[in-house]
């Protein structure tokens, strides 16, 4: 059968009608229907389960594939009636609806599964429509059900559920906005219009078969007229009769409205045969549960306050959760893996600075340490040291030695071109300074001052020359380059 179908069951206190269907286009389309008598015990009261057992027999038989079930319940099994809260939001009304419907309908909500749903708002609040059903006949459905492998994710009243099928047609009806009418047998459902902030209000009750339903019907509508704000205002009657007991000119004379028929082709496609014994009514009763999931709309759900739906959504937001934790914990432990290798490889530098500040002060001699950079270029420059001492560059008192000191002059000396006369008469040295005397070739005093400033040990200081009998006599002081 079609992927994305879904099993509507409508649940009666005599019968069951089940149908399949599926989404086509802007209708419904019913892909089976069939009817199963509920067998009820005089002695328990309402039993279920040799009729859900009775409901998978023949989906197993029908070889039916369907997604998804859903359930609307009789109007006999449940109680509602319009009450008004003291909130205007959902949620708010959520919160203390319960209560409220204890006082209002006599019920033990401790017991019972309520739902409910805005019919018009106002400055004091809202009026709210409010269904009860007893705790032990949904919890027989549910549990019956679930044992044959039909868990339902919606429970709704057949009121609720018809009023949806009935509006995925309505769109050419939004501006006159009629009353909806839909009789069968043994029940009648009136549907106002819709307030502008709320839903439509509906009237479900029992009718005889051997009653006058015309009249009847006309003493309903002026009783709803009278008790619905909106059907005061409506301009017509759209009515669906499954048992063809109503003449529309009739039922127009005596309520003075404009009677039409309701034709259910335009939100229903029904297979070319259907079984006598399903009430047309039962069956768009039952397809408005399925509409539930296969179209956008409200739902009347009594599931989520009593034995809440467990199904697939249930299970994906289970398992989200179990991975959303799993990825956090995850996120944690990485973290505080990353911390403890962060704190090990802080605590070994730590230990390591520690001990290089030791042994720097005992390498320098004692010297200050103040930053690890500058401590270690001064290592790296005292091991330059070590390795000219011993290469006989520089004597053990280091560069401030005369050896030192000299050796630099003579570096600069030699560096002097070759064409230049050099004849040192007197070289001088003190702790700071080194004073050169003597004299060179003509002009070759110039090349003398420029050898030293290029020498990366020395500086020059103050100089003098004059040239004399062909020879420029010098005088240079020279420092060394710290």
């Amino acid at each position: 059968m079609e992927q994305n179908a879904c099993l509507g069951i409508y649940i009666g206190t005599d019968k069951v009608t089940v149908v399949l269907a599926a989404k086509a286009g802007a209708q419904i389309e019913l892909l089976e229907q069939f009817c199963i008598a509920v067998e009820s015990d005089q002695e328990q009261g309402f039993s279920f389960n040799a009729t859900a057992q009775a409901i998978s027999s023949v989906c197993q038989e029908k070889k039916l594939r369907f997604n998804d079930v859903t359930v609307a319940i009789d109007s006999r099994l449940y109680r509602q009636q319009v009450i008004h809260s003291e909130f205007s939001e959902s949620k708010q009304i959520a919160q203390t609806i319960k209560f409220d419907a204890e006082e209002a309908i006599a019920i033990n909500a401790a017991e019972a599964a309520v739902a409910f749903e805005i019919v018009s708002k106002g400055i004091s609040g809202a009026e709210v429509s409010v269904f009860a059903i007893t705790g032990s006949v949904i919890s027989e459905i549910i549990l019956a059900l679930q044992n044959n492998k039909l868990d339902p994710i919606s429970v709704e009243p057949d009121s609720v559920c018809l009023r949806r099928l009935i509006e995925q047609g309505s769109f050419d009806e939004a501006e006159t906005k009629p009353i909806y009418i839909a009789l069968s047998h043994n029940k009648c459902f009136i549907i106002s219009p819709p307030s502008q902030q709320g839903n439509a209000p509906i009237r479900a009750f029992l009718t005889d078969a051997g009653q006058n339903k015309t009249a009847m019907l006309a003493r309903e509508v002026m009783l709803t007229a009278v008790s619905v704000p909106t059907a005061s205002h409506a301009a017509k009657i759209i009515m669906y009769d499954s048992a063809g007991s109503i003449i529309p000119s009739v039922l127009s004379e005596q309520t003075s409205i404009t009677v039409e028929t309701f034709d259910s082709t335009d939100v229903v496609v029904t297979p070319d045969g259907h079984p006598e014994d399903c009430d047309g009514l039962d069956v768009l009763i039952a397809a408005g549960a399925a509409a539930g999931v296969l179209v956008k709309s409200e739902k009347v759900d009594f599931r989520p306050d009593f034995m809440p739906y467990q199904g697939r959504k249930a299970t994906l937001e289970k398992g989200i959760k179990i991975l959303s934790f799993s990825l956090i914990m995850l996120f944690v432990a990485l973290g505080v893996f990353a911390y403890l290798q962060y704190y090990r490889t802080n605590s070994y530098r730590n230990r390591l600075k520690d001990k290089f500040k030791t042994e720097y002060s005992i390498a320098m001699a004692g010297a200050k340490f103040s930053k690890g950079s500058t401590a270690l270029r001064k290592l790296k420059s005292e091991i330059n040291r070590i390795k000219d001492v011993k290469s006989g560059l520089l004597s053990a008192t280091g560069e401030d030695s005369v050896e030192a000191k000299l050796t630099f002059i003579f570096e600069a000396i030699n560096n002097v071109p070759k064409n230049v006369d050099i004849d040192v008469e007197k070289i001088s040295v003190t702790t700071k300074t080194m004073t050169l005397t003597g004299s060179t070739s003509n002009r070759g005093s110039l090349e003398l001052f420029g050898a030293v400033d290029k020498h990366p040990k020395l500086v020059k200081g103050a100089a003098t020359y004059e040239s004399k009998e062909g020879r420029d006599r010098f005088r240079l002081t020279v420092e060394l380059n710290q």
